[in-house]
């Protein structure tokens, strides 16, 4: 069963990439959704098939895997060149969302010892992606039982805003917004449709293996024991730092492969939630990411209409940050515009690089408001 369980982790996403390729209906939301809802169901309908142990695993080294490879291809000088107004939204993202954790985990803090943890985890699901919340969660090594609450209450939540996003964010928020200006038929390419072959797959896998590996091993050197944190760190700093090497930043395979990782992630961590007990046991967490995601959105685009940022680039960047570069090719369909898929790209790896930075440093600032 534990070997059956593996592999149904490790093909589901295949499946959900081919038939996102024949069908417009589930290219419409993508493969992280299918994904995420593929581990939902397994948990709702055949949870004796589930072997949590497992599932933690598979996790913990998808998340390992995961951030070094996605990184790689991240070019900092490109993202430094582009337009101003994609930087400002990006940062606008991010400050928004650090502004509103630490407000709502000083208000809503009760009697919760671990507020300050759940506030440093949204600022890095919220700002990067759900690999930082995971990575974030393990460092601070938070209770299993309130990381599985809070991350199900983030799937629910941030579904709901996707779903606002894809049916009618643009025509909203074009009453506030200027248009996009500039042709957006056009889209550079990011790693799609090139032929990538196997010695390339196996260069970027052993490089993130090399990470992974010296992360672990720089960690019990200095700290003689495994301190998630440091290891956490260490493997995004790694993951950024060989990126400005141009032969391992054009190997389009690194992020191909995060990618596929990301989907195996997304089904296990789909796997862990439980719907029922969150809403009904955990009303406080429910709140609590509700209201820190909601005026976290607010406060961007309050911020775009301030400085004049087009309705596309606030939307796609806030995406970007929001749930990562697997939502921003979607997303740029909806809004018909194809030129802005590689600067939402960039910003979403941007925020996988800068995500668990920020996370563990607004946790630790929430940790002192809260004393």
């Amino acid at each position: 069963m534990i070997i059956l369980q593996i592999a149904t982790f490790l093909l589901l996403p295949a499946l959900f990439i081919m038939g996102e390729r024949r069908f417009k209906w589930m290219a419409f939301f993508g493969t992280v959704v299918w994904s995420y809802l593929a581990g939902i169901l397994m948990a709702m309908l055949i949870p004796n098939f589930l072997n949590s142990e497992v599932t933690n695993r598979i996790v913990e080294v998808s998340v390992l895997l995961a951030v070094p490879l996605l990184l790689f291809s991240l070019d900092v000088r490109a993202w430094l060149s582009n337009t101003r107004t994609t930087i400002i939204s990006f940062v606008l993202s991010l400050l928004s969302i650090s502004i509103s954790a630490a407000v709502f985990s000083f208000i809503l803090r009760g009697n919760d010892s671990e507020t300050w943890k759940m506030g440093g985890m949204l600022v890095g699901v919220y700002s990067g992606g759900t690999v930082n919340m995971s990575a974030i969660g393990k460092s601070l090594e938070i209770s299993e039982e309130k990381f599985l609450l809070l991350n199900t209450a983030d799937i629910i939540i941030s579904s709901l805003y996707m779903f606002f996003v894809l049916m009618v964010a643009k025509r909203f928020l074009a009453l506030f917004l200027p248009q996009f200006q500039g042709e957006k038929g056009e889209e550079t390419e990011f790693c799609e449709n090139l032929n990538i072959n196997k010695r390339e797959y196996g260069v970027a896998f052993g490089l993130a293996l090399l990470v992974c590996g010296l992360s672990v091993g720089l960690t019990m050197l200095f700290m003689q024991k495994m301190f998630a944190p440091l290891i956490l760190l260490l493997s995004t700093s790694l993951g950024i730092g060989f990126s400005f090497n141009s032969k391992i930043r054009e190997n389009k395979a690194s992020y191909k492969m995060g990618e596929y990782i990301l989907y195996i992630f997304c089904v296990g961590l789909g796997s862990l939630c439980d719907l029922n007990q969150t809403i009904s046991n955990a009303p406080h967490i429910f709140l609590f990411v509700s209201v820190t995601l909601v005026v976290a959105i607010v406060l961007h685009f309050i911020g775009a209409w301030l400085f004049k940022i087009d309705v596309d680039t606030a939307l796609i960047t806030n995406v970007a940050a929001v749930y990562g570069p697997a939502f921003v090719g979607p997303v740029a369909r909806v809004l018909g515009n194809r030129q802005i898929v590689v600067s939402g790209l960039t910003c979403g790896l941007m925020g996988y690089a800068v995500g668990n930075y920020l996370g563990l440093g607004m946790a630790q600032l929430i940790r002192l408001l809260l004393q």
